[in-house]
């Protein structure tokens, strides 16, 4: 290859590398931390939870940490991803359970990217073996990967999400299917509402504040096999 032509590619490869290191970089700085107390409710059962999302030296953070005192139930989880060209790559995930008779549960979840496999250890053991273009996410990073479409702009997609009792993923369905204003402490905040569909029909309504970069604020989920409701109380932290 002559030595003029070598070099101008070699510049025009320098220039792509700096652009994407530097979308890179303005996504990254423009996601917001935050801390939300949330009120879960699962069947007749509630948890009071706190939700903590956190920018770290390679990538981000979210914990959950709930309990019912009166039962003396306790949940907390943890999702640790990267985020790139606007994609979450999940790197870890791990959930401690504490139930009245049934005890204590951990489970641990780790992406193995070089033999691309998923391994959970703990009291749940599986290996899941997936494909570059589809990752299966645990069920805090998709809620980021929610957030990051819907500021995109795309208000239509599918995700696979894992079934952390089983090892399997499948594939489900989202869409924008209108809008509407929730409030927090007399504070309102006009809301997408997105619709999920699973593999078997079975759907369930996310509530995602615009003004708050996209936050989940609310799912609600009225199966009679399933009855959930997760809303934000109070917005302790943002930005």
């Amino acid at each position: 290859m002559p030595k003029k032509l070598f070099m101008k590619n070699f510049k025009s490869c320098l220039i792509v590398i700096f652009l994407s290191i530097f979308y890179l970089n303005a996504s990254n700085a423009s996601v917001y931390e935050y801390e939300i107390r949330f009120k879960n409710k699962i069947g007749p059962f509630s948890l009071d939870g706190l939700k903590t999302f956190s920018k770290k030296e390679k990538g981000f953070s979210v914990t959950f940490k709930g309990e019912n005192k009166l039962l003396n139930a306790e949940i907390l989880q943890e999702s640790q991803f990267s985020l790139t060209n606007l994609k979450v790559f999940p790197n870890q995930y791990s959930q401690e359970i504490k139930l009245p008779i049934k005890g204590k549960q951990n489970q641990y979840i780790d992406y193995d990217y070089k033999d691309m496999k998923i391994v959970s250890s703990g009291d749940v053991n599986w290996v899941i073996d997936f494909s570059g273009n589809k990752i299966p996410l645990d069920p805090i990073s998709s809620g980021f990967q929610i957030r990051q479409n819907l500021k995109m702009g795309i208000e239509e997609f599918a995700l696979n999400l894992i079934k952390l009792d089983e090892g399997t993923f499948k594939e489900n369905n989202f869409k924008v299917i209108g809008e509407e204003i929730l409030s927090i402490k007399d504070i309102k905040y006009p809301c997408k509402v997105v619709e999920r569909t699973d593999e078997k029909g079975g759907k369930s309504l996310y509530y995602i504040a615009e003004t708050l970069d996209f936050i989940l604020i609310k799912v609600s989920d009225e199966r009679k096999e399933r009855r959930i409701s997760i809303e934000a109380e109070k917005i302790l932290s943002f930005g």
